[in-house]
């Protein structure tokens, strides 16, 4: 038996293990296993998210198309956008008045890639089902619907259903005992 005396520490006191401060404890296994299914949550209402936004465009695109309101647009006010490095405009933002199944909207004019001067009236097409988007005509007039805006949520969906086996197969094995911390005895 080993007598310590007052100010020196035992070699069984527990407070040897840590250098300084309070021994580190671990997060436990059901704490990763919660985190990981929040994360997995978070993602697969990210994947969904990605779905609905690219089939929402290609439906929008074909609705434009096939029943869009054709109007003229009167170019109220017209600024650039700048790119890269700020030195050069890259699009315009333009806004105008319109008509549309008998009501008159000042909304922001879709796809403006020129400057247009105010007053310059220009063809352009309204959502059949939200009449307050409009697009150039000439623009919808070139667009057209795509299974190439599938790629990137076909990809997210690939790497959330490899993260969701991998999940799923910690969730199965078998706990480990867990280590019982070292003690100094003499």
């Amino acid at each position: 038996m080993n007598e310590s005396s007052p100010g020196t520490i035992s070699p069984t006191d527990d407070s040897v293990t840590s250098l300084r401060g309070a021994a580190a404890v671990g997060v436990g296994r059901r704490f990763w296993m919660f985190a990981g299914s929040i994360a997995l949550v978070v993602a697969a209402v990210v994947l969904v998210v990605t779905f609905v936004s690219a089939t929402n465009d290609n439906a929008r695109i074909t609705r434009m198309k096939d029943h869009g309101i054709p109007v003229v647009v009167k170019v109220s006010d017209c600024i650039g956008n700048l790119g890269g490095s700020g030195s050069n405009a890259s699009s315009y933002t333009c806004t105008g008045d319109y008509a549309a199944r008998g009501d008159t909207y000042h909304e922001v004019i879709g796809a403006m890639t020129f400057f247009a001067a105010p007053g310059t009236h220009v063809r352009a097409v309204a959502d059949p089902s939200r009449p307050s988007t409009v697009e150039l005509a000439s623009a919808v007039a070139t667009s057209k619907s795509s299974v190439s805006k599938y790629v990137v949520p076909g990809l997210l969906a690939v790497v959330f259903l490899s993260l969701l086996a991998a999940f799923l197969r910690l969730l199965r094995r078998p706990r480990l005992p867990s280590p019982r911390p070292a003690t100094f005895r003499e």
